[in-house]
């Protein structure tokens, strides 16, 4: 009987709860090392000062704030803020959305077809029960406004009671610091995920921390909240990650802290897993301690970064705020000057002399109806202030910059539906739009290599937790419905493999993942549909035309074309089916009553799409004796043979 030893990796999660535990007075990393780390960390952050301010400022903007970040010396006026480049924003993000992704799992070698198509059910489940599409959400919104974005995948051994399980979380740059200078996040000799929690929380998960927290030996840049958001009593929590070398191996390592405080570390946990022989009932080891395995087994830096238009030296790049944000300054501060000038024009002003005989209340109160004046009244005492109207060529100039914004980040009126003036034809409007949506469908792939990246990091911890079964409910088509299905890593985990009859060692199975998009885009779900309906009228549903078609379609290149090719491989399947028991009921009727031969002969041909025309004296002639196979045989035996084999 095993050993029971807790395999704490399997209870930490970054920035989640954990069981409350002692961590060992001795270690490998202790107070020393994460004050050294703490060092590390603060280098890194200053690297990234001004990703931070960016980030920050980019907020601002997407809130329409940008007045304030320009400095005109007239605070109290009114600044219309006009959302043209949110606009841009959010119709990229609606491209994005429609271009949702999901995986299709394809194998490297034969024996792994089974597991491919398990996990291209199970993955996409998986995914489900994360609620990836609000995490791939708030990825798409964060890209799109600050140029780049990072998603974490760990393993949460607090789900589902305990058993654990795959957490995909949407990961901020403003929390996150590598090294400064790299453009691969998996070259940076240490990785730091940070986070704010309450001092009170923190002493109730590890007692260890009571009375030692105040302060903060850190400080994290903040957004410019509406609300009044305070960070006292809370201090920074650190999950550091950093790479070893044993025997030879890169190891993941993994240390949570906070101030000088070490809260858990995968170095400090140097116990074997042990089992009991039921033979000799001896001890005896199962496995290597976490010091020596790492916190996963893949080895990389649980973190997936992408950047939108990618910039030398930094993992993020520009994002449609970085591009569009100059234009849309000059939009608003000459969308003012032209609102400042309408104002003037519709409210005229007046001179007055001091000791004039206007009576200056009466006069700009529009409820009098009468206005007193003292002595004579002349154009001496009261004058008007001369209005000058703006040229239309301001307005025009105002009207440019909209465009260019709109060019530059992609968002013209084609992309939106709007069709030339002329332009009615729904077929040159679609093409009008496919041709305008070749950037939005540039940066969707970016998104798609993203999410491979996440695909693959799920696979490895399937490959290295998944070991109790658990149930899965998968639909795989809509013939054969939902199937409840048992699920485990055993087809995951190495594979013994033989050649000629010797052991030849063990396989890692690895999969190649394809990532399509879930159409949600009416247009897309059209075109789908007429695809259907031509391949059908065209006769590729057709049994007697299964290797026509096939040969058809494998030149071709279209969305689920591999389930088409099943179903049409099914169709024809059935078919040969038929046509032999067509020829064992030809046979067999020949044998006992030659009459039925003649009509169910003449059924198949028929309905077989293949009549023969019947000349007099033909069925007498066709009747045979014997052992002579009758005609009838004959022709369904070379139906049979020519749907089976090739041209």
């Amino acid at each position: 009987m095993a050993r029971k030893r807790r395999d704490n990796r399997q209870l930490f999660i970054p920035n989640q709860p954990v069981e409350t535990q002692q961590v060992p007075e001795t270690g490998k990393i202790g107070a020393q090392q994460v004050i050294g780390a703490t060092e590390i960390l603060r280098k890194y952050k200053s690297g990234k000062d001004n990703l931070e301010k960016k980030i920050i400022a980019n907020e601002q903007f997407w809130k329409l704030r940008q007045w304030n970040y320009m400095n005109d010396g007239k605070e109290k006026d009114f600044h219309p803020a006009t959302a043209w480049l949110w606009s841009c924003i959010q119709a990229r993000y609606s491209d994005a959305m429609d271009s949702y992704p999901t995986c299709n799992f394809q194998p490297r070698q034969k024996d792994d077809v089974a597991e491919a198509k398990r996990l291209s059910s199970i993955v996409p489940i998986i995914m489900e029960q994360n609620r990836y599409e609000e995490v791939y959400s708030d990825v798409v919104w964060y890209t799109l406004k600050n140029g780049g974005s990072v998603q974490g995948v760990f393993w949460d051994g607090t789900k589902h009671n305990g058993l654990g399980d795959i957490s995909i979380k949407k990961i901020d740059f403003i929390n996150l610091f590598w090294e400064p200078g790299i453009t691969n996040i998996q070259e940076s000799q240490n990785l730091f995920n940070t986070e704010l929690v309450d001092n009170r929380i923190l002493e109730q998960r590890y007692p260890q921390c009571r009375g030692k927290l105040g302060g903060q030996g850190i400080t994290i840049a903040k957004y410019i909240y509406d609300d009044n958001v305070s960070t006292e009593n809370k201090s920074v929590v650190v999950d550091w990650y950093y790479h070893t070398e044993v025997n030879g191996k890169k190891v993941l390592q993994y240390c949570k802290y906070v101030n000088d405080i070490v809260l858990y570390a995968t170095e400090n946990e140097t116990e074997v897993p042990t089992t009991v022989d039921p033979l000799t009932g001896e001890v005896v080891p199962t496995g290597k301690s976490m010091a020596e395995t790492g916190l996963y087994n893949h080895g990389l830096y649980p973190f997936v970064p992408m950047a939108l238009y990618p910039v030398e030296g930094s993992i993020c790049g520009y994002g449609l705020t970085d591009i569009g944000r100059d234009t849309q300054l000059q939009i608003d501060k000459l969308n003012k000057a032209i609102l400042d000038n309408a104002i003037a024009g519709s409210t005229p002003r007046y001179f007055i002399k001091n000791n004039g005989a206007v009576n200056e209340q009466e006069f700009s109160d529009q409820s009098k109806d009468f206005i007193h004046v003292e002595g004579s009244l002349d154009d001496d005492n009261i004058k008007p202030v001369q209005y000058v109207a703006l040229d239309d060529l301001y307005v025009t100039y105002l009207n440019n910059k909209i465009e260019e914004l709109k060019y530059v980040t992609s968002n013209q009126d084609s992309n939106n539906g709007v069709a030339p003036s002329g332009v009615t034809a729904a077929s040159a409007i679609a093409a009008l739009q496919e041709t305008a949506g070749k950037n939005a469908r540039s940066a969707n792939k970016t998104f798609h290599r993203a999410y491979r990246e996440v695909c693959y990091q799920v696979v490895e911890l399937i490959r290295q937790f998944y070991n109790v079964p658990r149930t899965f409910r998968i639909a795989p088509d809509v013939m054969s419905g939902e199937q409840f299905v048992e699920y485990s890593n055993a087809g995951l985990v190495a594979q013994k493999q033989q050649t000629m009859g010797y052991d030849t060692g063990l396989r890692l199975p690895e999969f190649d993942i394809y990532v399509t998009s879930e159409k949600a885009n009416p247009y897309k779900k059209m075109e789908m549909n007429e695809l259907a309906l031509s391949l059908y009228n065209r006769g590729f549903f057709n049994p007697q035309m299964t290797d026509q078609a096939i040969s058809c379609l494998n030149m071709m290149d279209f969305t689920k074309k591999e389930a088409v090719i099943e179903t049409i491989k099914q169709n024809g399947t059935m078919y040969e089916l038929l046509l032999r028991f067509q020829q064992i009921a030809l046979t067999l009727a020949q044998k006992y009553d030659p009459a039925i031969a003649e009509q169910i002969g003449a059924l198949i041909l028929q309905h077989g799409g293949q009549p023969v025309p019947a000349q007099e004296g033909e069925l007498n002639a066709n009747v045979v004796t014997g052992n002579e196979e009758h005609p009838y045989v004959e022709n369904a035996r070379e139906n049979a043979r020519s749907s089976t084999q090739a041209d």
